[in-house]
């Protein structure tokens, strides 16, 4: 389960705090996967310090400004708070030269986000499969994200084989009740669930 934390301010930390224990108590249930802010800052680090022991990992977007900082920041907190990263491939980012520059930070491929950048599963998966710890799974329509795959579409057929190998999480990461049972189906015609 995503603890999407897009941005993070007193009203969210407060949220947070009064809602940690519940989610302590469904550890055993699920498993969670901060979202990190967009804009990372230092100041995020009461964030990391309030979800560690709570969720596996911690999923980073590239900054729209300010590799340098964010790569100095990244390293920093990865000593502190361990292998508990990933980097996730964002629209209109450099998630190539950061992925470079952190080689052995885990990734996190957002399908959504690939497809409206017109790229393809095949030899993104051929770059980074290895690397891959996380899957943001959602399809594009009409030039939005966060929509449920569609049957029989071309790039699901493509990422099935790594799926059906793949031992790491996957969120369906789409927002209503109706699109995660269209996620669902797709997911079933494609042979990926039983």
């Amino acid at each position: 389960m995503e603890l999407l934390f897009y941005f993070f301010d007193g009203e969210t930390r407060e949220l947070l705090e009064r809602e940690r224990d519940g989610l302590r108590a469904r550890q055993g249930r699920f498993t969670y996967s901060v979202h990190l802010p967009d804009h990372l800052r230092e100041e995020h680090r009461v964030l990391l310090e309030l979800v560690r022991g709570l969720a596996g990992t911690c999923v980073l977007h590239p900054p729209p400004a300010g590799e340098e900082e964010f790569l100095e920041l990244v390293r920093r907190w990865r000593r502190e708070f361990g292998d508990v990263f990933l980097l996730e491939n964002l629209v209109g980012r450099s998630f190539e030269r950061l992925a470079a520059e952190l080689q052995d930070i885990p990734l996190c491929l957002d399908t959504g986000h690939l497809l409206l950048n017109g790229a393809r599963l095949g030899p993104f998966l051929g770059t980074y499969g290895p690397r891959i710890r996380e899957i943001h799974l959602h399809g594009v329509r009409e030039g939005a994200d966060h929509r449920p795959p569609a049957p029989g579409e071309a790039w699901l057929a493509e990422l099935a084989p790594f799926l059906r190998r793949f031992e790491g999480t996957v969120n369906l990461e789409i927002f209503s009740r109706a699109d995660l049972d269209s996620s669902l189906r797709a997911l079933r015609d494609a042979g990926l669930l039983d």
